[in-house]
């Protein structure tokens, strides 16, 4: 599924997407494919070690998902589940920021771990980015670097929102 949010302006847009990440997050984490995904990904990490797994579960969405930005002035969401079927099927998948960061969270809420989403904003340019806390650790899905230290901008204001 994939939808045109028509949305609010502003902060109040901003907590609206949010909002709608988390519950599309939300309804797919009961999905076989998306737990099987999890777990496929997790597969290698020490038992209960989950800053391992949300490092693992972060590449596997870098790895597989080709960051592709919405058309100018539409605010389009994936839903995680036909993401997660895609990539199954051995086909393309793309999203911006936000798809990315849904389908990440549903994969970690789905091995049990608490993902947080974070709208940022970045050298005084409005909260226009989106990605995944859990663990402590900024999980940014579009960047192969998982540390914050690493990052290329800072952040100027930002939003969390619980999925």
């Amino acid at each position: 599924m994939l939808s045109v949010f028509p949305q609010a302006s502003g902060v109040s847009g901003v907590r609206q997407t949010l909002s709608k990440i988390a519950s599309l997050a939300n309804a797919s984490i009961l999905d076989p494919v998306i737990r099987d995904q999890a777990a496929y990904a997790i597969s290698g990490c020490p038992k209960g070690d989950k800053r391992c797994q949300c490092a693992a579960l972060l590449t596997w969405v870098n790895r597989r998902v080709q960051y592709v930005p919405d058309p100018s002035g539409i605010e389009l969401l994936h839903d995680p589940r036909l993401m997660a079927r895609a990539i199954a099927e051995g086909r393309r998948v793309y999203g911006d920021c936000d798809d990315m960061s849904g389908y990440l969270a549903a994969l970690l809420k789905s091995v049990g771990l608490q993902p947080r989403l974070r709208a940022v904003a970045y050298s005084n340019r409005p909260l226009s980015h989106v990605y995944v806390c859990c663990e402590g650790a900024p999980l940014d899905a579009t960047r192969d670097a998982w540390t914050i230290s690493t990052r290329p901008h800072v952040e100027t204001d930002s939003l969390e929102w619980g999925v």
